[in-house]
């Protein structure tokens, strides 16, 4: 497909969603989220080898879930573009290049292209390097904006000082949940009881992070597993196309940031194999990264979600965590 020869206004990306639905009706369905701050929706693509369709409440088979996401830092368009590339490589048939189908045998996929739909259209109308969402968060500043990803409920922290105020990208807001945005997607998440695996697609920086983002001095329990599948999603990433990616823990291969959803899904959520995952490039673009590196970048990182899938696999039914059998919000 031409579409991802280039980058895609909010509405492009719905459009094509929606024909890419209509093109896989026994193996896509849409789900509403939720809202975003200024009302625009929120849209998970349920993608299955189940007839998702079959009825409006079916439910899938006893298969594990893994959750994709896009950019909620607005301003990371290939993170948005990669979404959409790896929706659309669940579905190929199965002797197209760089098919992912074959994974729906064992999974089941929820792909989250724009969690943050305010913010990307900022981007293509306002401001290319928008950042976070665009609540209106001071009535004394007039700033708006929340980092998503510093308000998910774990380890969340305030403001620190005046460089971390409503005017800073780096905003966590005033209470953990408080972005539409991500109080949807965080009760979403919760009624998904077989998820297994997240990937929080970003960029940039060619790094696979493993938790914690909110301690540097803390491993989390399941370290030894999640790098070493880490370090062989990265190989698997050097194979495809000779993108050299680091493997490590997030707030050692980036820095320290509270409420950050990788360790929302690894702690709250019992998710163990939670990640972030840094896109193209290392700088030299960085957030404008040409669009002539989406299929590219979408092929490589379709390597990774496909060797971390059987690495899971290959581990066993004991690879999601559940603790006493319940979990919390």
């Amino acid at each position: 497909s031409t579409f991802h020869e280039s980058y895609h206004t909010l509405g492009e990306a719905t459009q094509f969603l929606a024909a890419l639905n209509l093109s896989h009706p026994e193996n896509i369905r849409l789900e509403h989220i939720g809202q975003s701050a200024e009302g625009r929706a929120i849209t998970a693509v349920v993608i299955s080898s189940s007839k998702v369709r079959k009825k409006k409440k079916y439910k899938l088979k006893n298969k594990p879930q893994f959750v994709l996401m896009g950019a909620q830092h607005a301003r990371e368009w290939i993170a948005t573009s990669t979404a959409l590339y790896l929706a659309h490589a669940l579905v190929a048939n199965k002797h197209e290049s760089w098919s992912m189908v074959d994974l729906l045998k064992d999974f089941d996929f929820y792909v989250i292209p724009m969690p943050n739909p305010d913010g990307y259209v900022y981007t293509w109308g306002s401001d290319r390097f928008w950042y976070k969402n665009t609540m209106n968060v001071s009535d004394i500043s007039g700033c708006h904006g929340i980092d998503m990803n510093r308000n998910w409920g774990v380890s969340w922290e305030p403001s620190s000082s005046p460089n971390e105020g409503p005017c800073a990208a780096w905003y966590p807001g005033e209470r953990p949940y408080q972005a539409p945005e991500v109080d949807a997607l965080a009760r979403y998440f919760q009624k998904l009881d077989r998820l297994t695996a997240f990937i929080d697609l970003r960029s940039y920086g060619q790094m696979i992070s493993a938790p914690y983002s909110y301690s540097c001095d803390k491993l989390p329990p399941d370290a030894e597993d999640l790098l070493e599948a880490a370090h062989g999603a990265a190989s698997a990433v050097y194979r495809v196309h000779g993108t050299k990616m680091t493997a490590g823990i997030l707030c050692q291969t980036l820095y320290r940031a509270p409420g950050n959803i990788v360790d929302w899904m690894y702690v709250k959520n019992d998710v163990k194999y939670s990640y972030a995952v840094h896109l193209r490039d290392t700088g030299t673009y960085g957030y404008m990264l040409p669009a002539s590196w989406i299929r590219p970048v979408g092929e490589e990182t379709g390597s990774l979600v496909s060797y971390l899938a059987g690495f899971i696999l290959k581990k066993g039914a004991s690879h999601y965590r559940i603790i006493f059998g319940m979990r919390y919000y």
